[in-house]
């Protein structure tokens, strides 16, 4: 298992890498997978010169732990991760919600190992509050449990 949030990136960052090639490199000019959690979002967006794409990126002082770029023609899509080593909770769903509400990615993911804790388990399990997820129509948080064994989602107790 992982001794810390850092070394789960180098799984995270390969595995999503992997993810969005297959469901966006056929369209997609070019994809680009980092560890951003040192670094204001701003800063890599212009290491990489997408600012273009992104006209408030100077308001973008926000550090989320990895983050996609899907980079098109005319336009650059975000995805961000916050992976947590603990049980995801309610507080780790806020965080996520406003760093997505503020950059607007195309999905967010927030991700652990353990998976979910039981206060947001029941939150959108047992309560059916799956509307806490969509942070702007059509775009929303994917919760995820994470199998280290197998370096992939474990889709019987993650909300896609």
């Amino acid at each position: 298992m992982y001794k810390n949030e850092i070394a789960m990136y180098p799984d995270i960052i390969k595995w999503l890498d992997n993810d969005l090639n297959e469901k966006f490199g056929k369209s997609a000019i070019k994809i680009t997978v980092l560890d951003t959690h040192n670094s204001d979002l701003l800063n890599f967006i212009i290491n990489l010169n997408y600012q273009k794409f992104f006209p408030e990126f100077t308001t973008y002082k926000i550090r989320q732990d990895i983050t996609g770029f899907i980079e098109y023609k005319d336009k650059v899509e975000l995805v961000f991760v916050e992976c947590k080593l603990g049980k995801l909770t309610l507080i780790n769903l806020s965080q996520l919600i406003g760093y997505s509400c503020i950059a607007l990615p195309i999905f967010s993911i927030l991700l652990a190992p353990e998976g979910m804790g039981s206060t947001l388990s029941k939150l959108l399990t047992s309560f059916n509050r799956k509307d806490v997820l969509e942070f702007r129509p059509n775009r929303k948080i994917k919760i995820i449990k994470w199998d280290y064994i197998k370096q992939d989602v474990d889709h019987m107790l993650s909300i896609l």
